[in-house]
């Protein structure tokens, strides 16, 4: 491997770590919290509730993706 995917492999890496490390935290802060913890959901959600969900939208984004890139290999390298 040449130094530029050494170099990007310790920066995911970390990237990684840091985000593990901020997750627990705010998950233990979570946890010690007393009382009420929801709140009210925001009415273009309430109106919208799968398009309001930027989880739904980041899989369905992926799977577009993965489709093009599965299409464009086919295309590509199988003629």
């Amino acid at each position: 491997m040449n130094l530029f995917v050494n170099a990007l492999s310790i920066v995911i890496v970390g990237i990684l770590a840091v985000s593990l490390i901020y997750t627990w935290s705010v998950g233990r802060q979570q946890k010690a919290v007393e009382g009420e913890i929801d709140t009210e959901i925001p009415k273009p959600v309430q109106k919208h509730v799968y398009l309001g969900n930027p989880i739904f939208l980041a899989w369905g984004i992926f799977f577009a993706l993965l489709l093009f890139i599965i299409l464009f290999i086919a295309i590509t390298f199988l003629q």
